[in-house]
This record gives C-alpha cells, structure tokens and sequence, in this order.
C-alpha cells in the first residue's frame, strides 16, 4: 500500500498536478554542501513543511520540531532548520543530483510548492593553500605508495597529478564500489587504490615525478595531501 501510494505521488508530479510555484536550478561540487532556502515570504504562516527528493519524503517539520524520515543515499547529510525551512545536505556526490520540492501547508489556503533543481558536478583541481606536504623518492622500477591519514569508510578519495591538477584516481569508500582510474595513457594499469586510500605506482617511471595531490572529503572538513615523487633513473 505505501510502495503505490508513493508510485501515486509520482504520478501527479509528473502530470504537473501538484506543479512547482517556481523553479529553481542550484549548482554545487561534489564533495561541497549545499543550503536550500525558500522565500521567508512563502514560508508565513505554514503548518507543514515536507522536503521530497524525487517521489520519496525526506524530511518535514511542524514549526517546533523537525523530523528526517528518509537516509538511505542520504547518511546522516540532512539537516532541516524549523524556522527558515531550510534543507542542508552536507558533503554531496554526484547520486544527490536531482529535484528537491518544497511542499508548504497553510491553515487557511492550498499548499505552495517550490522546487530546486540540483546538479552536483565533479569536484574541479583546488590548488589549495595549505596542503599537508611529503616527499617520496624512489628508483625507477620499484613501486611506491602515498599514504593518507587514517579514514572512517565513508570519504570520497580523489588523486590528481602535475600542476594541472590532472585526475588519475577516484574512490567513493561510501558506496563500496570499485576505485575508477583515469590516465591510462601515462599509466597504462600501473595504479591501485587500496581501501584505505592510499594510492600505489607499480614499476615507475621518471616520468612519473611530479605532484600528487589528494584530497579527502568527508562530513569532517576536507583534507588535502601533496606528495612530491622523485623518480631516480637506474
């Protein structure tokens, strides 16, 4: 009863039945949070307020209490504020994309809707200003492994290498999926993430000198990690 009472609820939003007052597109980078916030005119007066992701209710609030019914995808990101009706959703992938609706009850008039449109983008090269510094050398031939400080299972792992911040590494620990690897043209399936994120360079080249930057997101704040290999010739 409550799959099609939800299948229902779908329905109607895609026929434009319970249609948004207004739209609005909000872009954020992986990793980053985002803050959702209706109009203070929009939100006098209301009874209810109900955040829906999709067809699916994740959070609602009765002026002095808030509740989060729904986590899933979501792990303890959401934050609802019960005076502005404002939805946090802290340290965002890419999963996150997609409409979040508004639903305001008033006392004495039909419902507001409000929609927000979100596109979280991958995470561009932050040159950051304080990076935690390392310098490996190695000869060339042997492996060598950056590590990173210790993790909880839950960051969004991303490695890039040269000044141009050039992505050869992701893992999402949080979604237990397998590490993706770019660069196979200088690499060529010579890179191994382990689970805890450190990143391992298997028969290297002098080619592989260089920055390596990591960073490390999380609902803790970001960490970043510079390493500089020396690869010495034989």
């Amino acid at each position: 009863m409550k799959h099609s009472l939800k299948i229902v609820l779908f329905v109607l939003l895609l026929c434009g039945v319970f249609g948004a007052d207004e739209v609005k597109p909000v872009s954020v980078m992986e990793a980053d949070s985002v803050t959702l916030t209706p109009d203070p005119a929009k939100i006098q007066g209301f009874i209810k307020l109900q955040w829906w992701f999709g067809d699916t209710l994740i959070a609602q609030t009765r002026k002095t209490e808030s509740s989060i019914e729904y986590e899933d995808i979501f792990r303890d990101r959401l934050q609802l504020d019960h005076q502005t009706g404002s939805l946090t959703i802290k340290n965002m992938r890419t999963k996150h994309s997609g409409p979040y609706q508004l639903k305001i009850d008033y006392s004495d008039t039909n419902p507001s809707y409000i929609e927000f449109k979100v596109t979280v983008k991958e995470s561009p090269f932050v040159d950051a200003i304080e990076f935690v510094m390392k310098t490996e050398s190695v000869t060339e031939g042997d492996p060598v492994t950056l590590h990173v400080p210790q993790i909880q299972g839950d960051e969004l792992i991303v490695w890039r290498f040269g000044d141009e911040g050039k992505l050869i590494a992701k893992h999402d620990l949080e979604a237990k999926s397998s590490p993706l690897y770019y660069d196979e043209e200088r690499f060529s399936d010579r890179l191994k993430l382990d689970q805890t994120g450190s990143l391992t360079i298997t028969n290297t080249r002098t080619t592989d000198s260089g920055f390596y930057t990591v960073k490390i997101s999380s609902n803790k704040p970001t960490l970043y990690k510079r390493f500089t290999v020396t690869v010495n010739g034989e």
